[in-house]
């Protein structure tokens, strides 16, 4: 190999420089985009909630289920922040938006490229204008000629390696366009996995309630049970002795009947309950451990409701939509900038040579740089459909960003309502079994001294054994109404879920 030049290693070094300072120039320009920067939309919100309630939205934001008290009800949800499918799908779509958001931004630098290549090549000797060589030659001391053809065709060897290195100029903010909305996007995921953790522990919650409340009511149905064949045997004997009719056996039958029915209902509700639940935590379906019954747990002392203007910021689904707007409004001006030139420039630096000693010599030196610009001139519309395009899907994302807000308003207010209608119910519903207590004990002392017949007994007892149902169910409805409003009301709580689940899956791997 022979060492270069030192008047061209300078040259070298120099133009290196040269290129180094303008490439350095270009990566600071900033470019300019094409759309309004994005101002939260104005929405129509109430000052306060239609139902009066504790200011206490600080409660929203700590994990609201600790307040039942209930360990079992603690480990499913952190199990469900574990293991649930539906989290890790989420999860997964975060990781996608993170990566295509690297794709979109990489193209804001250059992109430099190495190639080396070796090549043989043999050319034809039957080509055109490629005829055989041949010499002359005295054979056996002849004067003759004969031909001599060459024996070994022509080859020619290529040896070379390029540094090759392209730049996108983003004058008009085509590329940073695209990268804030992918930016966008990945925020919006952030929020969609947020709003999946909060119908998931709220899920959770719900079917725990609900299957404790199946619990409760078959623990009614059975007691009935019982006492129901306590007062058929009863009445059996009694029609044996000639004491009553059979008219009273058959009443009493069928009262057992009827509690043996309701003992198969909740026998049926029960396991379907765990198998729900084992799916919501990330499991084959088995049977759920117990913790607290439903007269065990422990109301909040305030409702956590602070202001409806909270919710744009304390809702997931709604900061999840409204980073759709953002989007969008980026993918305004990526499209306004197809209107202009696009110019990239290009170039490469290397060394070619048919001879591996000479490849890196200064003979053997090759490089070029060129600007290219492409200014589009009749498109046929499709550069202002793609402007409308991108115009009404902002649109669609404002519309869709004013529906989540009114649902989301109008979720709170029911889930308010609901909540403090379901406590006074609750204690109506104490009330109401208190009463049919008394009213069977006076029943079956009238009957015990013949001045009621058996069907006053049979009609208070059928109305307790309903009532108690309808107490349990009361019950847990209090707890399901305010599992309903913390995830109407959002709040900091799905944060610290979020930081719950990662510390869950940093404890698993580990």
């Amino acid at each position: 190999m022979h060492p270069l030049k030192p008047a061209s290693s300078r040259l070298l070094l120099r133009r290196g420089l040269q290129i180094g300072c303008i490439l350095c120039l270009l990566l600071t320009i900033h470019s300019c985009v094409l759309y309004r920067p994005y101002k939260r939309p104005c929405v129509e919100m109430a000052e306060e909630w239609r139902v009066e309630s504790d200011d206490a939205s600080t409660i929203a934001n700590v994990r609201w289920w600790k307040q039942f008290e209930d360990p079992v009800l603690d480990a499913l949800i952190e199990e469900a922040l574990e293991s649930n499918n539906d989290i890790f799908i989420a999860t997964a779509r975060i990781a996608e938006a993170r990566a295509y958001l690297g794709i979109v931004s990489s193209q804001l630098f250059p992109q430099v490229a190495a190639d080396a290549l070796f090549s043989r090549q043999r050319t034809s000797q039957n080509l055109p204008g490629e005829a055989p060589t041949s010499t002359s030659s005295s054979a056996g001391g002849g004067g003759g000629l004969l031909p001599d053809f060459d024996l070994f065709p022509p080859l020619s060897n290529n040896y070379q390696v390029f540094l090759n290195a392209a730049y996108q100029l983003d004058l008009f903010g085509r590329l940073q366009s695209a990268t804030d909305a992918a930016a966008a996007d990945l925020l919006g995921q952030v929020q969609a996995r947020r709003t999946v953790i909060l119908t998931v522990v709220s899920a959770v919650a719900n079917a725990y309630i609900q299957l404790r409340q199946y619990d409760q009511q078959l623990r009614v149905s059975r007691q009935t049970l019982a006492s129901r064949q306590e007062s058929y045997f009863l009445a059996k004997l009694r029609f044996e002795e000639g004491l009553t009719s059979e008219l009273e056996v058959k009443q009493a039958a069928s009262e057992v009947d009827e509690a043996v029915l309701q003992v198969i209902q909740f026998e049926t509700r029960i396991p379907q309950q765990e198998n729900l639940i084992s799916i919501l935590v990330g499991h084959p379906p088995a049977a759920i451990e117990r913790g607290l019954a439903v007269d065990q747990w422990q109301l909040p002392p305030e409702i956590p409701t602070g202001l409806p203007a909270d919710l744009l910021d304390q809702r997931p689904d709604i900061l999840a939509v409204e980073q759709e707007i953002v989007a969008a409004n980026a993918r305004i001006g990526e499209a306004r900038a197809l209107y202009f030139p696009d110019i990239t420039l290009t170039g490469y630096f290397g060394y070619q040579s048919d001879e591996l000693h000479n490849l890196f010599t200064n003979p053997s030196r090759a490089w070029q740089w060129a600007a290219n610009l492409l200014q589009p001139i009749f498109t046929g519309g499709r550069i202002s459909s793609t402007v409308d395009l991108t115009k009404a899907l902002k649109r669609e994302a404002y519309y869709h960003y004013q529906q989540t807000i009114l649902t989301a308003l109008r979720e709170v207010n029911d889930a308010l309502i609901g909540h403090q209608n379901a406590k006074r119910a609750l204690s109506a519903q104490y009330q109401r079994v208190h009463d049919l207590h008394d009213y069977l004990h006076l029943a079956r002392l009238q009957y015990d001294n013949g001045l009621v017949d058996y069907l006053n007994v049979l009609d208070a007892e059928r109305k307790l054994f309903e009532a108690q149902l309808d107490l349990a169910q009361s019950q847990a409805l209090v707890f399901l109404t305010l599992v309903d409003l913390y995830k109407a009301l959002g709040g900091g709580w799905v944060v610290d879920a979020e930081n719950l689940m990662k510390e869950e899956q940093c404890a698993c791997s580990s």
